[in-house]
């Protein structure tokens, strides 16, 4: 494995899954970035595994992940890598300690995320609102009449809540002020007052937020202090007439929890792109409810959000070949460990122009 570290070659590696029976699955992910390189070599994972062996890691350089799960025993004898770049905001699927140990950079792409996340947002709250769904399935149903009793709302002179304050949070709550709710609420411990305030949102607690709230908005990312925190206290804190949209991840709303409430009718419905189980069992309770939209997550994959992650990790892995740091690496630690720097210098070697 050590022989790795001299190799003339700086080698980029794409998980399988940017592929789709022998073709790219996604019009535009920057390859053209790394095009036409001298000594930058570029190819996709042939197989796809939930979970990545040592075996599909320990030849690149950079690899460019979108879904498989990186753990400490995917990295067992893998020297030579010097950083992954996750396709996306979320890395949660990645054991960021054993990146580290290992001297690995895991960088995300943060700004290609944004636009299209808080536009699926506000694309939800306003089909929820408006009913859209249920109308749709009405009069496919041939039940015109009824789905004109089905009378929807409006953002408008309402509260919305948003759990996380980051920046998909905070573009969607710029959007939605277009439609002139009363209030807009954020509940984030990590964000200034300042901050709050220069968005023209009003800090509160995470249960001001769900008892104040028309829509509650879940934006925090998943960790080991945020799965379940929306659990059965907290939606019992919910309006019966308020809607939970969740496009984060599914495990930080228990979902058990959410499925009662909503038979119960204890709020009008949820919103969700995300769930604790991905895909969706086919014996999900979620799926008998008519007071869910429910999507595969992926309501925010457009042409543009692939185009500018894609450009993003080919940028980093580009940054990697010049012996940089890839921006927006997010175990901070590792870029000043030795061995992470040896690798790095050793990378700024290989590649010409």
């Amino acid at each position: 494995m050590g022989m790795h570290l001299t190799s003339p070659i700086f080698r980029v590696g794409f998980s399988a899954d940017f592929m789709n029976q022998g073709k790219l699955a996604f019009p535009d992910i920057g390859l053209s970035l790394l095009q036409d390189r001298p000594g930058l070599v570029m190819d996709f994972m042939p197989e796809y595994k939930p979970v990545y062996s040592p075996d599909q890691l320990s030849g690149y350089d950079v690899v460019i992940s979108l879904k498989p799960r990186v753990t400490a025993e995917s990295l067992e004898g893998v020297t030579r890598l010097c950083a992954i770049g996750r396709c996306g905001v979320g890395y949660d699927n990645v054991d960021l300690r054993a990146c580290t140990e290992r001297d690995i950079a895991v960088y995300i792409t943060p700004q290609g995320v944004v636009r299209p996340m808080a536009e699926s947002i506000v694309l939800l709250v306003l089909a929820i609102s408006h009913r859209l769904v249920q109308k749709d399935r009405l009069v496919r149903q041939g039940k015109w009449a009824e789905s004109t009793q089905r009378l929807g709302q409006e953002p408008r002179d309402r509260v919305i809540g948003t759990i996380g304050f980051g920046n998909i949070a905070r573009e969607t709550l710029r959007l939605l002020a277009h439609f002139g709710p009363a209030r807009m609420l954020a509940f984030d411990p990590f964000v200034k007052a300042e901050t709050f305030a220069e968005h023209g949102v009003e800090p509160a607690s995470l249960d001001a937020v769900l008892s104040q709230s028309d829509y509650v908005l879940v934006n925090c990312p998943l960790t080991p202090e945020t799965r379940h925190l929306v659990g059965p206290r907290e939606l019992a804190l919910m309006k019966p007439e308020a809607y939970l949209v969740n496009t984060a991840r599914g495990p930080i709303v228990d979902e058990a929890a959410l499925v009662e409430v909503l038979q119960a009718g204890t709020i009008a419905g949820a919103a969700l792109d995300v769930f604790e189980k991905e895909p969706l069992p086919a014996d999900s309770p979620l799926f008998t409810l008519d007071n869910v939209i429910l999507t595969s997550h992926s309501l925010g994959w457009t042409f543009e959000l692939f185009r500018d992650m894609g450009r993003l990790d080919c940028e980093g892995a580009l940054a990697v070949a010049r012996g940089e740091a890839p921006a927006n690496v997010v175990n901070r630690d590792v870029l000043t460990r030795p061995g992470f720097l040896r690798k790095l210098e050793a990378c700024g070697t290989r590649v010409i122009g």
